[in-house]
């Protein structure tokens, strides 16, 4: 068992084994549905597999073997190589040797076994034990950008706490546009306060971003007592300077203009900040002569009842 690298050793109870046409199936979908790649795509990269989806999953017994070849051959030391074998024998144990057994054969060690524990459930969409074993204190995040990426957008996914324990638990870095963005939006659905003070830990152009993403996504919620309480949540938030100018920049002129309620939040950002006096002066960037003030439970009660009159 220890001489992983004969493959009619490590398959000897099967060795024409090929993988099944649902199980190939399974696993192409799965491929489709993490925007084309899976995380064992990333790991056979990471060995030099050229082509890794050409490889696997494996069609046939020869393309078995021929993945099994190209990871013995890759420059890696060998407990990436087991770690490899060991995700391939999760999928075939039902046949072959259980990958357990693999494991203690080869001495592979705890953390290596444990990460590929997580990434094969989740490369198969069970996000919720797959961050059991991911969030592992003996564990060094490993692809971590692109693990957060997954819980944030993945189709079936659908706890949005999932993304946020993950993070909170691992600390990854974030530093990919796409990733800050989609783990952002998670982020400002759960609190408009974290959002607020994430958001500032950003340059200043990818501050400003952020921080109208937040905007947006307060205020363009589904009706009701909770876009309610995230909009007034927000409004009554301490801003900075720059923040301050960002808000009534970006819903009376900019994108947010036409948002529900954008007019009447400019107001009561004003008189909540202490600047009524304030809103005669600007009464023509809101589209309005008059000078109705408001209150932080009418506020809250139009937001709920979707009564509140956007600007056009």
């Amino acid at each position: 068992m220890a001489d992983f690298e004969n493959f009619d050793v490590l398959f000897a109870s099967d060795r024409s084994f090929a993988y099944g046409e649902q199980t190939i199936t399974k696993i192409l979908k799965s491929r489709r549905l993490a925007d084309s790649e899976l995380l064992i795509d990333k790991l056979l990269k990471t060995l030099g597999v050229e082509r890794p989806q050409d490889l696997y999953p494996p069609r046939s017994n020869q393309s078995l073997r021929n993945l099994h070849s190209q990871i013995i051959e890759s420059a890696s030391p060998d407990h990436h190589k087991q770690s490899l074998l060991y995700y391939i024998l999760k999928d075939t144990q039902d046949h072959n040797t259980s990958s357990s057994t693999f494991a203690r054969a080869v001495f592979l060690p705890e953390k290596y076994r444990i990460f590929i524990d997580g990434i094969w459930l989740l490369d198969r969409g069970d996000f919720e034990n797959a961050l059991g074993y991911l969030t592992e204190p003996v564990l060094i995040p490993t692809f971590p950008e692109e693990i957060l990426y997954l819980l944030c957008t993945h189709p079936d996914q659908h706890d949005d706490k999932l993304p946020l324990a993950y993070y909170y638990t691992v600390s990854p870095a974030v530093t990919s546009p796409r990733v800050t963005e989609a783990f952002f939006a998670k982020l400002a659905m759960s609190s408009v306060t974290e959002a607020l003070f994430w958001c500032r830990q950003h340059s200043a152009s990818n501050h400003r971003k952020l921080f109208e993403q937040l905007i947006y996504i307060v205020f363009s919620g589904p009706e009701g007592e909770n876009r309610a309480r995230r909009s007034v949540e927000l409004i009554h938030l301490p801003f900075s300077k720059e923040e301050e100018a960002w808000f009534g920049a970006y819903l009376t002129d900019g994108e947010g203009k036409n948002l529900h309620g954008a007019k009447d939040a400019c107001k009561v950002r004003t008189v909540a900040t202490g600047k009524s006096n304030a809103i005669a002066g600007r009464a023509d960037a809101y589209g309005d002569k008059s000078d109705h003030l408001m209150d932080w439970s009418s506020l809250g009660s139009s937001y709920e009842q979707g009564s509140m009159t956007s600007a056009r």
